[in-house]
């Protein structure tokens, strides 16, 4: 009887193990990258599933695209411009997370147009708000890709 238990509980742990794994918080700009990491388990999932797990306040997002031959994309920036200038003249990379949306309908692409610009979301007219009440009108949106790197040193390539 304890061979059958165990080759019915072990599958479970495993499984339960690996959703663990994949559904890791992310508390600072450092950590960032571990969206790209576990792509995998956000695609075709709802933009308010990463916003749940980014427990770190964007500084910025951008939303754009919206044209029929572009696809829609939500950037955050986790720094205001001057620090992210200061990061890049020390060979820092600036953390970013971009969001790749699947929606291509009418109504959604509407939410990305605006004219010649980009639509952005500036954290300090916003302090009190999170990042899911801030983009409340795109948190039911699907996500079909991201592209997400950490605040961290560049290296060049061809040099150890």
């Amino acid at each position: 009887m304890n061979k059958y238990v165990l080759k019915i509980i072990l599958p479970f742990i495993l499984v339960f193990t690996f959703k663990l794994n994949a559904q890791q918080k992310v508390y600072s700009k450092q950590e960032i990258g571990k969206f790209k990491e576990n792509e995998q388990f956000y695609l075709n999932k709802k933009v308010k599933d990463v916003l749940r797990d980014l427990k770190v306040n964007f500084e910025i997002a951008y939303v754009g695209g919206g044209w029929s031959e572009e696809t829609s994309f939500i950037t955050f920036r986790f720094n205001n411009r001057k620090d992210d200038y200061q990061l890049q003249q020390k060979g820092i990379q600036p953390a970013r997370l971009t969001l790749f949306i699947k929606e291509r309908d009418a109504k959604t692409n509407k939410l990305f147009l605006s004219g010649e610009k980009r639509i952005a979301f500036y954290r300090d007219s916003l302090k009190n708000k999170s990042n899911q009440q801030i983009l409340k009108n795109y948190k039911n949106l699907t996500v079909g890709m991201i592209y997400a790197n950490s605040e961290q040193l560049e290296t060049k390539k061809g040099v150890n």
